[in-house]
């Protein structure tokens, strides 16, 4: 699957790209789109999926059909023209929400939605074309605002959807994305997501509590970009956690299609920016231009997440075959990570750092290496031994024809 232009036309020279093993996923409320600004925040939502690198996005605040393809020619297309597809668009009431995948790294196979009182919540059949692994993916946007009657609302949508999900076959692993517009994990909306029984899903994070207002949950707060009105939007700085990523306990149970711990993160969010907006100061964790494009395409941030796709099924008592394995932990890190990777037979190997632009920060092995599992240590420096600056970097694994590639990100 592919990765940041820069970073791709880099390593065109050395070899695949893919990241074997893993789908990027990506949940964005992308504001209205089009609305009266569409052209002008395309370049601005091209920065930003460049920069993440996703193989899924679920989209809400899409306006209506013409929206949805909009954002599939004139973002999705413009960064990798014939890369992007579009699950099928429901047309509903209010916005709506739309998926997106990479062509070739997964199908769309099957698609739905529940009816509620206000926006649907939508749902497609996934297929990862690597495993044959099969998921489901919800999206929803939740009513919104606060007080007691916006509360029951949105208790009234998620007992719908709760009786969606446990009417699914018990083998079926599914995911929930959206803007939940919820204040608080004791909102009842919210409890009933997590609470017991089939349809049961667990925020990867696991942060419970009061998130509106809150400058202890700053790191994962997604809402708002902005302090100042342009574009439509809310205006209140960074101050609640309405985007999420919930999954069911088959991505966490050690078996089949599995959430990447450690990747799940609210995108531009470095938390220190609590009550005012992405650019105000540096950022710890993205670039100015990132921060910007952040900030100028939508009143929300993202909130990505990575799962790894088992590898091929082995035969029944067959031994299981060594394969090319990268690992790092931790992640994010500051300010050393450990690189860990398994070699299925001993050969030359190259393992380099790379910056999101795709040019070379260090290299930390590169010469004849033992068959077997093998470690180093990137202490967050350059060739030149000096410390870099907060952000994603890429770690490239070279042996032989084959080749591993692990994103990382350095918070100080």
């Amino acid at each position: 699957m592919r990765r940041l232009l820069s970073v791709i036309a880099c390593f065109a020279l050395l070899g695949s790209t893919a990241f074997a093993g893993e789908l990027n996923i990506v949940s964005y409320n992308i504001l209205n789109y089009p609305g009266s600004t569409g052209a002008v925040r395309n370049p601005h939502f091209q920065t930003v999926i460049q920069s993440l690198a996703p193989d899924i996005i679920a989209a809400q605040e899409v306006t209506n059909t013409t929206g949805a393809n909009g954002f599939l020619n004139d973002v999705l297309d413009v960064i990798d023209p014939g890369g992007w597809s579009m699950g099928f668009f429901h047309n509903g009431n209010d916005s709506d929400r739309a998926l997106y995948y990479r062509t070739g790294v997964v199908n769309v196979i099957d698609a739905g939605f529940v009816t509620t009182a206000l926006r649907s919540i939508d749902w497609w059949e996934i297929e990862d074309i690597a495993s044959g692994e099969v998921f489901r993916i919800y999206t929803c946007h939740l009513k919104a605002s606060t007080g007691t009657t916006n509360e029951n609302k949105r208790l009234a949508e998620v007992t719908l959807l709760r009786n969606d999900l446990d009417s699914l076959d018990s083998t079926m692993p599914f995911i929930l994305m959206g803007d939940f517009n919820i204040y608080k994990s004791s909102e009842p909306a919210y409890q009933l997501m997590l609470s017991a029984g089939a349809g049961q899903l667990a925020d990867p994070i696991n942060q419970p509590g009061t998130w509106h207002d809150n400058a202890g949950f700053a790191p994962i707060h997604t809402q708002s970009t902005r302090t100042t009105s342009f574009g439509g939007g809310a205006t209140g700085g960074m101050d609640d956690r309405f985007d999420q990523i919930l999954t069911s306990e088959e991505f966490s149970d050690g078996t089949g299609i599995e959430e990447l711990p450690g990747t799940y993160l609210a995108y531009g969010q470095d938390g220190a920016h609590f009550n005012t907006n992405i650019v105000n100061g540096a950022n710890g964790v993205v670039s100015d231009s990132i921060a910007t494009a952040l900030h100028q395409a939508s009143d929300h941030l993202p909130v990505f997440m990575t799962l790894f796709t088992p590898e091929a099924t082995t035969i029944a008592g067959a031994v299981p075959e060594m394969r090319l394995q990268l690992s790092v932990a931790p992640n994010p890190f500051n300010p050393r990570t450990t690189v860990r990777f398994t070699l299925p037979e001993a050969g030359v190997v190259s393992l380099i750092v790379y910056n999101v632009s795709g040019r070379e920060v260090t290299t930390l092995s590169r010469g004849w290496q033992p068959a077997g599992e093998l470690s180093h240590v990137w202490e967050g420096t350059d060739l030149s031994g000096r410390p870099v600056e907060s952000g994603v970097y890429f770690l490239r694994l070279l042996a032989g024809a084959e080749s591993k590639v692990h994103k990382v990100v350095l918070v100080k």
